[in-house]
């Protein structure tokens, strides 16, 4: 039966730059895949590339986004190659609500996982830490 996780984290950012951070391939590869390609509108296609050197393997995520919201939402499919074959992709949804201060709750719920949520939870606790420290980094463009 297909579960869900739900991660949130609370950053010292607007919610322009870390929606780019999400979106744009080049901020992409700094915090998250080792490659990305992202065609960053409703039905576009993307691919993430992920190499584990304790595994010293790669692993490829692919999918396509279902809904953008600039600054606010982004969500798509999510097929992973380490997905059993013939697994139905699961879903990936980004919330960012900005706080006062400058600050943005950023939400992470993933959807219609299997048996790899431990291994998800894990890797998306990883990597929204990794967003964090990603952009206050970033010089803010108004």
């Amino acid at each position: 039966m297909p579960g869900e996780l739900t991660k949130s984290v609370l950053i010292d950012a607007p919610a322009s730059v870390i929606f780019k951070a999400l979106t744009d391939e080049k901020e992409l590869v700094q915090w998250m895949p080792r490659s990305a390609r992202m065609d960053a509108r409703v039905g576009g296609e993307y691919e993430f590339r992920f190499y584990a050197a304790a595994r010293d393997a790669e692993t490829t995520a692919r999918g396509r986004i279902v809904e953008l919201v600039p600054n606010r939402k982004l969500v798509y499919t999510f097929a992973s190659s380490r997905d059993a074959p013939g697994a139905p992709p699961s879903l990936l949804t980004w919330t960012l609500e900005e706080e006062p201060g400058g600050r943005t709750l950023v939400t992470l719920v993933h959807s219609g996982i299997g048996a790899d949520a431990f291994h998800l939870f894990l890797g998306w606790a990883y990597y929204l830490v990794q967003l964090a420290f990603h952009c206050p980094r970033m010089p803010v463009r108004t």
